[in-house]
Order: C-alpha cells, then sequence, then structure tokens
C-alpha cells in the first residue's frame, strides 16, 4: 500500500481550545469557506495572494506554469508533499512515480505517461531533483525537492497564512517564520484536506476552461489583481484598459492561446470589453468574481485547518 502525505509525528492534531491556540494568536473557532467567501476583508486578501503569485510568475514563470492548472496544481502540491515527508520523517518512502500515481489516482484523472510528462518537466526546471544518497533501487526512479522548489512553496505557504490573518488578526504567518518546519507540515496536511474535497475537484463551469490550461490559473490571479473593487455598473464589473495582446506577453504565450480561453468565457457572458474588438476597458460579471471567490475560499479553508492541525 502506498502512504498518502501525512502530517509529521513531531506535530500532533491539537484542539483549538484557548489555551492551545493562544500559542499563535488563534481564534477559538476556525474560518469556513462560508465565512471567508462572506469576509468584507476577503476581496483584499485574495488580491494580495494574486500579487504574490503574480511576482512569482515574473520572476519564475517556468515555476508558476506548475500551478496553474486544476491538474497540475494537485500534481504539484502533492508532488511536494510525499518528498518532504520522505526528507522530514525517517522511514518515509521516497516519492516515486509510482507512489504519486497511488496518491493522486483516486482524485485525479491522469496516467502515468502524463505524470512521468510532468515530474519529467518538474526535474527539468528545477524543482525536483534525484536524492543525494539513495540505496534503494535505482530504477524506482526516486527524487526529491529542491532549495528552489522549497524557497518557492514557502513563499506560497507563508502568503496564505498572511492572508487568513488579514481576515481575522491571527498569527500565523509569525508562527510559521518562527518555526522553520511548521509551513511544510501545514502543507502536506493542506493537501491531504484538499484532495479529498468534492467541492476543489468540481469546480464552478465558468471556472473550468481557465482551470484546465496551464495559463488559466494565473489569468485569474491577474484579473483578480486587476480589479479595483467590486462595484456593479449595469451588471458589470469594470477593470481597466487592457488588451489581449498584454496578457499574451505578460504570460509568454500566444495571442491565439489567450484568444480561446476569452473567447470562452465571452460566450458565457463572463467576460468582455466596453467597445468592439476588444477594445476599452475589461469587464467581468458578478456571478464569475463570486464563483472565483468560492473556489478561493476553499483553499483557504484547506489550509486554515492543515495550520490548526499543526500549530
Amino acid at each position: 500500500m502506498v502512504e498518502s502525505p501525512q502530517t509529521p509525528p513531531r506535530r500532533p492534531v491539537e484542539d483549538t481550545s484557548p489555551g492551545l491556540g493562544s500559542q499563535t494568536s488563534l481564534p477559538i473557532r476556525g474560518l469556513t469557506r462560508d465565512t471567508i467567501a462572506t469576509d468584507p476583508n476577503f476581496f483584499a486578501a485574495q488580491q494580495a495572494v494574486a500579487a504574490m503569485l503574480l511576482d512569482v510568475q515574473a520572476q519564475t514563470p517556468r515555476i508558476a506554469r506548475h500551478m496553474a492548472s486544476h491538474r497540475r496544481w494537485l500534481v504539484s502540491q502533492t508532488s511536494f508533499a510525499l518528498a518532504m515527508r520522505a526528507k522530514m520523517e525517517p522511514g518515509a518512502p521516497e516519492l516515486t512515480p509510482g507512489r504519486l500515481l497511488a496518491a493522486l489516482t483516486p482524485h485525479v484523472e491522469i496516467n502515468r505517461k502524463t505524470l512521468s510528462q510532468y515530474l519529467g518537466e518538474m526535474e527539468a526546471h528545477g524543482l525536483l531533483a534525484p536524492p543525494d544518497e539513495y540505496k534503494g533501487d535505482g530504477r524506482l526512479r526516486p527524487v526529491t525537492t529542491t532549495p528552489l522548489a522549497e524557497q518557492g512553496m514557502r513563499r506560497w505557504c507563508e502568503g496564505h497564512l498572511h492572508c487568513l490573518d488579514i481576515l481575522d488578526g491571527g498569527a500565523r504567518l509569525d508562527a510559521a517564520r518562527r518555526d522553520p518546519d511548521l509551513a511544510f507540515a501545514m502543507q502536506r496536511q493542506m493537501v491531504e484536506i484538499i484532495r479529498v474535497d468534492p467541492e476543489w475537484h468540481a469546480p464552478p463551469a465558468a471556472m473550468a476552461h481557465f482551470l484546465g490550461s496551464d495559463t488559466g490559473g494565473m489569468m485569474l490571479h491577474a484579473l483578480t489583481r486587476m480589479l479595483r473593487d467590486l462595484r456593479e455598473t449595469d451588471g458589470r464589473i469594470y477593470l481597466e484598459r487592457v488588451s489581449i495582446a498584454d496578457f499574451a506577453e505578460q504570460f509568454l504565450i500566444s495571442v491565439s492561446k489567450i484568444k480561446r480561453m476569452v473567447q470562452k468565457a465571452e460566450e458565457a457572458g463572463n467576460l468582455g470589453w466596453e467597445e468592439p474588438r476588444r477594445r476599452g476597458r475589461l469587464w467581468l460579471s458578478p456571478d464569475f468574481i463570486r464563483a472565483h471567490s468560492r473556489r478561493q475560499a476553499v483553499k483557504f479553508e484547506a489550509v486554515e485547518r492543515a495550520y490548526r492541525a499543526v500549530a
């Protein structure tokens, strides 16, 4: 039987009573997806996360690509969790294509060939590498995380913890910076939680064509970052002036790929421009924004639950 990512033994799951929670200044009650989605500060939190992720994309676009689509996101997060478990838990098995496939198969449609391709790309991009000391069967092709991957994942974890702090005034980020193992322990637990969440695996129809693209996830964050506020004008929420070519340049892909992605959203009434030929200000529908916010709330709830389990 192949083990899935788990919380390391050094951090037993604790309850959230005032005495135990006071160490990291956590409120007694944890945040849920419903309270997160309706929190008046969640818009600011989403923009903060979007800015962080877009900064990562600008600095290391190849790394960001592995977190942009729904499937690649889950592969990357699970890979990291399994590899870090092997690093931090004595006796835990190394990350191999077979173990990763076994952990993912119940939750994502992917075959071994595609999975091996993803792992090969992550290795080529400096996110995974063969372990320095491995005495097992070399045919299993084990890999482990690199300093570059660990730096990026730590930033991802700390960025999301900071945004949870924005919502309730907690001190999760401070706790993670005091304890260098906490962020990675939280990430492994987060993977356990979110990979069995039915709502996460069934994104709204408005999101589906974005989340199926290796650029679509970052595109959604870019749209979020461009929002000035959530005021509606004739059933639309306006952003700024931006062209298809601007998006193509930002994400280093062809104009035709951006057009295909945008066209589906336009046909669904989720997105458009105020002038013909995609000119003028870009606008989004309120329903589209609410769907994206709800999906982000599901993710933040998983981070919150994971943090409480290990802090």
